[in-house]
């Protein structure tokens, strides 16, 4: 596979020699490791550094603009006390620190943008280049690797979510954090040299803020996840409820359903009533702290004001600086947990990309190419074990295919028979003896050479989220639309591409969901035929086909097949009856070897086979129509007619309740109040809570005004008793402010809960009105 640069300009794609070097230097393959912060930029290049520096100095400033506003903000309120005497030199004074503002504003538009855009913008290239890099060396092991050290699932996770993770630790959360950070330094560098008194004193008021926050977080936290727990049980009871609602209507048992609905969201009330107890206080507390760190700061502040230490500015600016400065740490925080993670996810994929450099990579474009190929296969002593199984699959196997034949392998389940065909193909290698092509070792030919000579046909096809004429494209990329029309009407697939609206541009959907899989089957054909391959491979083509799809796709595949060494894999014999040989694999050896005469005349184990599929055709013979599809057979047991009456009836269902949405008028608040009419009495109280918590803010801001009037008053005993009585009434304020908030949270909260509970059991409830019917058809397009 070729290598793939990002279209970045400057360089710096995915071919990056220094990459994998990087990568090696942060990995160690001996242990796992959550990686180092470097591991994030791994992929970076020149120009990921120059964003990287310039988005690192734009959150530095801009972080730092902060505590600069508030000394020139305490500027002001120190030029509004000592000039008020002299109003023109006042408003020059003013003036030019507004100017000052201005330009401060301008800085911290700018450098926020860059610290943001630049952070964002290298985060998305890195990133890029990472998936990139990780998808090439994936598609590179073999597949063992897949058999052993990853799962599909696993490889999806890394370049997606992993993916995510790093994009988000680069490009968001680095330029937060370094933001935050700035803040917090500069913020308490302005503290210490202003007042270090006051800075010493806050110091060992604000952790006791953060931890009651803290508290509060982990509280909330561990009670929103009980919520969740009861109304997921809630859900369950419902969910099992309506799964059966056959019976419950057969025993007209609506009203003791409703019944237990009922009881199991009384838990859930519970937990949300708790909830609420525990926000108000929790709330009230942090606010309660703060009050009286206020009233402890300013009441200090007042004692250094009157000995002539600091002034009313200075005394401000250092206690807004140094207490914003610790919120700022602690907002650091959940960024830096980001970036913690996004550390393990890149070690994750470094570590696959890294591996990449080992034995684990495959070869595409070392080995010979034939001039002229036969197409005569050979399996001589061949011994296989998959890497994840410890049994060997064959032990000595030998058989020869030849040239322009078509063979059949039969067997029960896990005699091999697909493995012959994943071997062909390279995708395994033997454990010891040979597999050779016209004489040639496969190991000795260039595998994406081995690979553009074959045609692989499956029982599931592979179609990809494109159209029609792309997904038969990938057989042979350079091919004209006349050679695609030509390949469709060989494997007879034309006839409905054309009554398609779009023909060949109709979109297939993901894994080809809009085709049945009697079309998915003949594209894949005609994917095949359009490479014109000399080998082709049929592992189980129609195994998974109903009859009449199986007729369709039998015939296509008897057009493609003259002329080609063919190998079949087949579960149904009766697709086998007229191949050139059919052998009979059992326990890892050929056990029987003939044409389909020979085989039923020597009575041996493939004639065993053959009554063994008649005898269950003959007792159940709709076991033959839809072997090795079982997870289309509970849809398959409705009626045919029933069946597209479902399916026409829900099709109209979904667009009138598309056209029903897109006008029906959202509901006003005055209906949700309605359903809350039963909760007035909690409305009132917790209306008065939330009033009074609001009055809380205007009462500081007054106070924080008086105070700052009084420092600049010429007598001391007058800053005294201004200052005792404004931090009086904060200490007030905070011991009022719990029942304040409790007041308002949990009346509140109840409300929200017993609406919730009402809505969700009016629902269930109507849910009943409905006929069975209406659940049917649910049950088939949801």
């Amino acid at each position: 596979m070729e290598e793939v640069e990002l279209a970045t300009s400057g360089g710096g794609g995915v071919n990056d020699d220094n990459l994998i070097p990087k990568m090696k230097q942060q990995t160690n393959p001996s242990k796992k490791q959550s990686g180092s912060f470097l591991s994030l930029f791994a992929a970076a290049d020149k120009i990921d550094c120059v964003l990287m520096f310039l988005g690192s100095l734009g959150a530095f400033i801009h972080g730092a603009t902060l505590p600069v506003f508030f000394i020139l903000f305490g500027r002001m309120i120190d030029s509004l006390g000592h000039l008020s005497s002299h109003p023109h030199r006042l408003t020059s004074r003013i003036s030019e620190h507004a100017l000052y503002l201005v330009y401060l504003g301008l800085v911290a538009l700018v450098s926020a943008w860059i610290g943001v855009a630049f952070w964002m913008q290298t985060g998305e290239r890195q990133t890029a280049r990472l998936r990139l890099k990780y998808l090439q060396s994936v598609l590179k092991k073999d597949m063992s690797f897949f058999d052993t050290e990853a799962r599909d699932s696993n490889i999806i996770f890394h370049i997606s979510s992993d993916a995510i993770l790093v994009q988000d630790a680069i490009g968001d959360k680095t330029g937060h954090a370094l933001r935050y950070l700035s803040q917090f330094f500069v913020g308490f560098a302005v503290g210490f040299t202003s007042v270090w008194q006051l800075t010493l004193l806050t110091l060992a008021v604000v952790p006791l803020i953060a931890v009651a926050g803290g508290a509060y977080t982990i509280t909330m936290s561990t009670l929103s996840e009980k919520g969740e727990a009861a109304y997921g049980e809630a859900g369950k009871v419902a969910e099992e409820i309506i799964s059966q609602v056959r019976a419950v209507y057969a025993f007209v048992g609506e009203a003791k359903a409703i019944e237990s609905y009922s009881h199991s969201l009384k838990e859930a009330l519970k937990q949300g009533k708790k909830s609420g107890v525990a926000k108000g206080i929790g709330v009230g507390l942090t606010y309660g702290l703060l009050f009286c760190a206020w009233a402890l700061l300013l009441w200090y502040a007042g004692i250094l004001v009157r000995h002539g230490d600091t002034n009313g500015g200075k005394a401000f600016t250092t206690i807004i600086n140094v207490i914003f400065s610790g919120f700022a740490l602690g907002q650091a925080a959940p960024n830096l947990a980001a970036i913690a993670k996004g550390k393990a996810a890149a070690a994750n994929i470094i570590s696959i990309i890294k591996e990449n450099s080992h034995s684990s990579e495959r070869p595409g474009d070392d080995g010979i190419t034939l001039p002229k190929l036969a197409g005569q296969i050979e399996f001589s002593e061949v011994c296989f074990a998959y890497p994840s199984r410890p049994h060997m699959v064959f032990e000595n196997l030998n058989f020869s295919v030849d040239a322009g034949k078509t063979f059949a392998f039969v067997g029960p389940s896990g005699s091999g028979k697909s493995t012959i065909i994943s071997m062909v193909q390279r995708l395994y290698e033997p454990t010891s003896g040979k597999i050779l092509l016209d004489g040639h070792d496969l190991k000795s030919l260039q595998l994406k050479w081995l690979r553009e000579q074959m045609g692989l046909v499956s029982q599931e096809p592979a179609l990809f989220a494109t159209s029609i004429a792309n997904n038969i494209l990938l057989g042979k990329e350079d091919a004209s639309m006349d050679r695609v029309i030509e390949a469709a009407k060989a494997a007879n697939a034309h006839s409905f591409v054309e009554g398609l609206p779009d023909g060949y541009q109709t979109q297939v959907g993901e894994g080809g969901t809009q085709l049945s899989g009697g079309q998915k089957q003949r594209i894949a054909i005609a994917r095949a035929v359009l490479r014109n391959p000399k080998i082709l491979l049929l592992d189980e083509a129609t195994s998974a086909l109903d009859a009449e799809s199986e007729l369709i796709v039998q015939r296509a595949l008897e057009k493609i097949m003259s002329n080609r060494t063919t190998i079949v894999v087949a579960h149904r014999l009766s697709t086998v009856r007229d191949v050139d040989t059919i052998m009979v694999l059992k326990n890892g050896q050929v056990v029987e070897s003939g044409t389909h005469v020979d085989l039923i005349s020597k009575g041996g184990e493939y004639a065993a086979l053959v009554n063994l599929q008649s005898s269950e055709h003959l007792s159940n013979p709709s076991s033959i129509c839809y072997s090795g599809s079982s997870r289309y057979s509970s849809f398959r047991d409705f009626p045919s007619s029933r069946r597209y009456d479902v399916e026409f009836e829900s099709s109209k269902r979904r667009e009138l309740q598309s056209s029903d949405q897109s006008f029906a008028p959202s509901p006003s608040i005055w209906e949700l109040l309605k359903l809350n009419a039963a909760e007035w009495p909690y409305a009132v109280l917790g209306s008065v809570g939330a009033i009074l918590a609001g009055m809380e803010a205007p009462l500081f801001a007054l106070g924080i005004t008086h105070i700052l009037t009084a420092f600049y008053s010429p007598h001391d005993s007058q800053i005294k008793r201004v200052v005792d009585q404004v931090a009086l009434i904060f200490v007030g304020l905070a011991v009022v402010t719990i029942p304040v908030y409790l007041l308002q949270h949990y009346f509140y909260t109840l409300m929200g809960e017993h609406l919730t509970a009402r809505v969700r059991l009016s629902m269930f409830s109507g849910s009943f009105i409905f006929s069975f019917q209406f659940y049917i058809l649910n049950a088939f397009t949801d």
